[in-house]
């Protein structure tokens, strides 16, 4: 069961920081899978049931949704082998990283976040958005109210030189004009994540998002049928 997190995955990461190296690693991995990867696991089975409510296909598997602590160096000029923050993700278990919606949670010493976004830029499905949007704005409209009672804020890189088109809503043009989205928790105070009640803050948030990720699977989903008719791949 989940107990939330202990004081002790704080004192992991801020050690593994500076020290971080094989060695420390080697020395403290079991200390790695009881104070950090089971409170991380446990979390994840708690919310498994909310997750696969919002979506049945959702992937709830502990080791397919907690990020690794190794870090990919390969092409990095941080050649630090260890991160010192973890993260979850919730996501189609029908689908890889790239071009899909997926729920978040990430915990780093100096704070706690969550939300729901599409991993990285991907113009396809952005146009695919932007053209739901200027052909339905009122379904997009619908969500402002929500995210702005749940204490969501919309993130991501934006389009420059891009201009909405006439008559779009002013409010939805920081959506329109966006390369990556993100729908991001504020201010939450790092103290919430010593309380079991973590779970149920987090699964109505989850569930309030649901519309959001609804739409989302829709600009997927009308993305790759544009590229099919067009040959293409997203």
């Amino acid at each position: 069961m989940f107990h939330g997190f202990g004081k002790e995955v704080i004192s992991f990461f801020l050690d593994l920081r500076f020290h971080n190296n094989k060695a420390f690693m080697d020395a403290n991995r079991e200390r790695y899978y009881r104070d950090v990867r089971a409170p991380f696991y446990a979390f994840i089975e708690a919310m498994a049931p909310v997750m696969q409510l919002i979506d049945p296909d959702m992937e709830v598997r502990p080791n397919k949704c907690l990020s690794r602590i190794n870090r990919d160096i390969r092409f990095s000029r941080d050649k630090s082998p260890y991160r010192d923050h973890l993260w979850v993700s919730f996501r189609p278990s029908c689908a890889g990283k790239d071009g899909v919606p997926f729920f978040w949670f990430e915990l780093r010493p100096e704070n706690v976040t969550w939300g729901l976004g599409i991993w990285g830029e991907n113009r396809d499905i952005m146009d695919a958005m932007r053209r739901k949007m200027a052909a339905r704005p009122d379904d997009y409209l619908r969500i402002l109210p929500i995210l702005q009672e749940r204490g969501f804020a919309l993130s991501g890189r934006e389009w420059k030189k891009m201009s909405p088109p006439e008559g779009l809503p002013e409010v939805l043009i920081p959506w329109y004009l966006k390369r990556e989205i993100y729908a991001e928790k504020q201010g939450t105070s790092l103290l919430c994540i010593e309380s079991p009640d973590l779970i149920d803050r987090i699964s109505r948030d989850f569930q309030a998002l649901e519309p959001l990720y609804q739409i989302f699977r829709g600009c997927v989903e009308e993305a790759m049928n544009h590229l099919d008719d067009q040959g293409g791949n997203v």
